[in-house]
């Protein structure tokens, strides 16, 4: 039989081997009870019963309740006669608009008169104090287009505000900075998102479905995620539970310190289905700061508009490899101007990383800052049957405001005098400036109309070849490269630049 020595915890094996064996078992079994860091997470911690608490304890106090104030009025205030109202400016139909009231009125008998008002805000959503004087980061998704009276704050310890300062925004990462009038406030502090591997534990903080300071525990599941509800995404995957209202809050680790800011969830139901997404630390820190110092974020910008590489544009343009974006146009004065890119260059790698997609050249661009150098790896036509490879090093420049971008976009064009002549089911006519040909008018059903040229739109280019007439156009159709089975055009509508690749036959 086999002997435990209670100070040493071996195990002595006299005879029978297979006595071992069943101790053993026992013991691996009974060890999650108290697993060692070395055994679960890779920063010598033991987790513990006590492991979350003190988790809880450190990051909690510093996640704030969000609650957007809604213009729907309820009870005796709103109505005066005890029902819900929703007004006409919301849209709804009678027949809806009636339908959602008698919604809201279920809840009503539950409710004494003061709390009436809880029901006056249109959603809630969490934050995180990053700075004892009251700037919290949050997601931008909850505070985009509201004013900062509707906008209510609220602190674990029953402090509130009601209203908050939005100090900045930043739409490209789906983060925003409030502020509130408040003093020596509890604070998070960041971890750093870079260390977290995959399968390390984490904590999802936040309130969830109007639950106020609610904590989740999973793990990371997968990094570099991009879900494509921001344009410039890197984010973290979780399987800590989130649900609508933990936007914005915190993922922290076994330390406590955030590692991320609570963004998404996957779902097909609206509720949380086994996977969340958060937005690292790394980015998060980096927005906020340059938000809270300068009110804006100093994003790198090269000044190119893209068109998604498929393969039968990359045909058209001769490119054998599966990955990289295409140039449609560069903007004069811009960082790409002055490194020499040119329209249908193809930016296959930034930095060596391959560009698998414009978001990939969102993220390779947009995440870096103003100032900042990055080598392209770029393949253009220099009439050659293949393409050429080159090396572009580009200084960035400071992206600018929407609205800076919007008031560059040049003003449509009105046609000059139609001509009456039909090129795959376009009628066009030459541009007032001499510059291009408009579409006076598109046959429905015509090459042109499938891939959606419309009336209004400019043709600049045809098969690379400027097109300022009917000639031009004609010639350019004409010279068509290799027999291809398109024709690419290059047009600009309402200030944006296309690619329409309309059948040849």
């Amino acid at each position: 039989m086999a002997r435990l020595e209670p100070r040493s915890g071996r195990v002595r094996m006299q005879r029978h081997g297979v006595v071992y064996g069943i101790i053993v078992t026992m013991v691996m079994v009974m060890l999650p009870l108290g697993v060692r860091a070395e055994d679960a997470t890779t920063s010598g911690q033991i987790v513990t019963r006590e492991t979350f608490r003190n988790v809880a304890r450190i990051a909690s106090p510093a996640v704030v309740n969000i609650r957007i104030k809604s213009n729907i009025l309820f009870g005796r205030a709103g109505s005066g006669s005890g029902r819900a109202v929703i007004p006409p400016m919301y849209g709804f139909d009678d027949e809806m608009r009636e339908y959602l009231e008698r919604l809201f009125e279920q809840q009503m008998p539950n409710m004494s008169p003061r709390d009436e008002d809880a029901f006056r805000y249109a959603r809630s959503a969490s934050g995180v104090i990053v700075r004892s004087d009251g700037y919290i980061v949050t997601s931008n998704h909850v505070v985009a287009e509201v004013a900062p009276e509707d906008i209510e704050v609220s602190l674990p310890d029953g402090r509130s505000f009601d209203r908050a300062e939005i100090v900045g925004q930043d739409d490209l990462t789906d983060l925003a900075v409030l502020k509130v009038a408040g003093e020596n406030l509890p604070t998070a502090t960041w971890g750093d998102s870079d260390q977290l591997q995959v399968g390390d534990m984490v904590v999802a903080i936040g309130n969830p479905l109007d639950f106020n300071n609610t904590v989740s525990e999973g793990i990371v599941s997968a990094k570099h995620r991009v879900i494509r509800k921001a344009p410039i995404e890197d984010l973290i995957q979780t399987t800590a539970m989130i649900n609508p209202g933990n936007s914005g809050g915190a993922l922290v680790n076994l330390d406590g310190q955030v590692v991320g800011i609570n963004m998404a969830i996957a779902t097909s139901t609206g509720l949380w289905s086994g996977l969340g997404f958060a937005i690292p630390s790394r980015t998060a820190k980096q927005v906020t700061d340059q938000i809270i110092e300068r009110g804006k974020v100093a994003r790198g910008y090269l000044g190119i508009e893209m068109e998604r590489l498929t393969n039968s544009l990359a045909k058209q343009l001769s490119y054998t490899l599966d990955h990289g974006i295409v140039v449609k146009k560069v903007r004069p004065g811009s960082a790409a101007e002055r490194a020499g890119l040119q329209r249908y260059d193809i930016v296959a790698k930034v930095n060596g990383r391959e560009i698998k997609d414009i978001y990939d050249m969102h993220s390779s661009i947009g995440a870096r800052s103003a100032g900042e150098e990055v080598t392209l790896e770029v393949w253009r036509d220099e009439g050659r049957p293949e393409l050429a490879r080159k090396e572009i090093s580009v200084k960035l420049d400071e992206r600018p405001s929407q609205k800076e971008l919007q008031a560059a976009a040049p003003e449509p064009k009105a046609p000059g005098s139609p001509v009456e002549r039909g090129l795959l089911g376009l009628k066009v006519s030459p541009a007032p400036d001499g510059k291009g040909l408009v579409v006076d008018d598109v046959e429905e059903g015509s090459p042109a109309y499938k891939v959606g040229v419309q009336r209004g739109d400019l043709i600049l280019q045809a098969n690379k070849k400027d097109v300022n007439s009917v000639a031009d156009l004609q010639q350019a159709l004409r010279g068509n490269r290799g027999g291809a089975e398109t024709h690419l055009f290059y047009i600009e509508r309402d200030g944006a630049s296309v690619f329409a690749q309309i059948p040849a036959k």
